[in-house]
């Protein structure tokens, strides 16, 4: 869920695209942070070729939170909606066009927020058989992770990542279901808000935090990065431990909308895209483990030309430079950009 939503639900007022505060109780409402919001963050390249898509939605796509590209599909890409809808798996075209929709069984929809796609199992990490029976064949050798990793006051001591064979896209208007399994997991130093999540080549799950967060000294701390391995979903304890591995340069709450809403892996593994609400991030990543390269500077895409104060959802739009965005609501488009890629330093 946005921070916009949250301050909507609380106040139930809209003031040219921002929401009214209704109380003093919390810092996040008060008239300077209402302000703070208003200013338009500046860092970044200005994104080209900016392509408007229409989304031809369902009726049941209402809070599109998510999006991932298929690796073995071309231009199908996933989606879902955000927290209490029901468990449903919604594929589009990149011409924003209905590919079918899945009931994803043996799921809750409690506060879904991001997804990727990876490869659906691993040495050390094996489906269980009855999930692995699901997967017909011909069909597609990935799985689609969906995140449950919503967590806007950051008190719930364990989250749910669920994940299912992905399904062949279909004709507008299919509807169909698909087995998950899911792995019950928590953080190593307690609860946070994640609304970015990808998977790399060799299936472990990364998580990235999306909200302010304050190092002892009173300092904002940059978001912080947790792995859980592919072994995770063979494991027998849980929930299992998300281990924080890295941090990013990106700094949560030192500009208007600079929250980390998700995170998308190229279709290579060599590049990883963590957007906020106002800017992409893209950084060079080793192909096989997904790590962040941290000898590369970050290339920076600067998104508030586009105006979408809600868009959420970051997926590649191919093999090349060009992302694809969205933004929660039925009836909001996707818009295709090309952002500046990093280069290696000299």
């Amino acid at each position: 869920m946005t921070d916009l939503q949250g301050l909507l639900r609380a106040c139930s007022v809209l003031v040219l695209g921002v929401a009214a505060a209704c109380g003093a109780s919390s810092d996040a409402r008060t008239p300077e942070a209402v302000a703070f919001l208003a200013v338009p963050d500046t860092m970044g390249a200005v994104p080209a070729n900016v392509r408007r898509i229409a989304v031809q939605a369902r009726p049941e796509l209402v809070e599109n939170s998510g999006a991932t590209l298929s690796g073995t599909q071309p231009g199908v890409i996933f989606t879902i909606n955000d927290s209490g809808n029901d468990p449903l798996l919604f594929a589009l075209d990149t011409a924003g066009r209905d590919r079918g929709v899945w009931r994803v069984m043996r799921a809750r929809n409690q506060d879904w927020e991001a997804m990727s796609v990876g490869p659906c199992g691993s040495a050390t990490g094996i489906p269980s058989p009855d999930f692995a029976a699901t997967r017909a064949a011909g069909t597609p050798n990935d799985c689609v992770y969906l995140g449950d990793v919503g967590d806007n006051d950051a008190r719930r001591p364990s989250r749910i990542i669920y994940r299912v064979p992905e399904p062949s896209v279909e004709r507008a208007g299919f509807v169909g279901s698909v087995a998950a399994e899911a792995l019950v997991y928590r953080y190593d130093d307690g609860p946070h808000d994640v609304e970015a999540m990808y998977v790399a080549p060799n299936g472990s799950v990364f998580l990235i935090t999306k909200r302010q967060l304050k190092a002892g000294d009173g300092h904002r701390r940059p978001a912080l990065v947790f792995e859980l391995p592919a072994s995770a979903w063979g494991s027998s304890n849980l929930p299992v431990i998300a281990g924080r591995v890295d941090s990013l340069p990106i700094v949560p709450g030192s500009a208007s909308r600079r929250q980390v809403t998700d995170a998308a892996l190229s279709p290579d593994g060599r590049l990883l895209a963590v957007r906020t609400y106002g800017q992409v991030f893209v950084f060079s990543t080793d192909s096989s483990t997904g790590r962040v390269n941290r000898d590369v500077p970050p290339s920076v895409c600067n998104l508030e030309s586009l105006g979408r104060w809600q868009g959420e959802g970051i997926a590649w739009f191919g093999r090349g430079a060009t992302l694809v965005l969205t933004s929660e609501g039925r009836t909001s488009p996707m818009f295709a950009v090309d952002c500046p890629m990093p280069t290696a330093t000299q």
